[in-house]
């Protein structure tokens, strides 16, 4: 050992043997699991799976050869075609708004049908409970004493004013106003 202890038959130029045992080049395979996970990110918009992830982890491609790999891959071709179709989703999504504003009007149309039904219903059973109240009084026995009280004569009943109604006339009676028409 010449100069100190210096290895005479160390290569200089060697990175593998300078840094210490591991290239500058390749890092530690757990150091490498970010890196891997931010492409399949960028790329697939996806985290890898663990098969992808230990490939890619213990594999000897560089961060460009492996996202050259993904952007090549078949994964990618049908990401890419899927984003493609994403044009119609906003027509779809307008549709959508579209068709909830119709049927938001159509629930507040139903709820003033619904009101205005409770209010014909109200109005309804007040008849029903008057019409009830005259079955069980049907000679208004209440107006009556009062109007006697007030001094009206309650025992007289009103006349009943009847329209002739003209009789229908017979076969017999048509005929002969008939004959007398063509003689005439």
């Amino acid at each position: 050992m010449i100069n100190g202890g210096e290895d005479f038959f160390k290569d200089k130029n060697d990175d593998y043997s300078s840094s210490g045992g591991r290239s500058p080049m390749r890092d530690f395979p757990s150091d490498r699991v970010p890196m891997i996970e931010k492409i399949f990110q960028e790329v697939l918009g996806r985290k890898p799976s663990s098969r992808e992830l230990s490939y890619y982890k213990y594999g000897a491609m560089s961060e460009d050869d492996i996202r050259i790999k993904l952007l090549t891959s078949d994964e990618h071709k049908k990401v890419l075609e899927d984003a493609s179709k994403l044009s119609g989703v906003e027509d779809q999504l307008k549709n959508s708004q579209l068709n909830e504003k119709r049927l938001t009007q159509k629930i507040e149309d139903l709820d003033n049908q619904i009101a205005e039904g409770h209010i014909l219903l109200t109005e309804k059973n007040s008849i029903i409970s008057e019409l009830r109240e005259q079955v069980k009084n049907p000679y208004n026995l209440e107006e009556r004493i009062e109007r006697y009280e007030e001094g009206f004569d309650v025992y007289s009943t009103p006349k009943i004013v009847t329209q002739d109604i003209p009789r229908q006339k017979s076969f017999k009676e048509l005929l002969k106003e008939f004959i007398n028409m063509l003689i005439k």
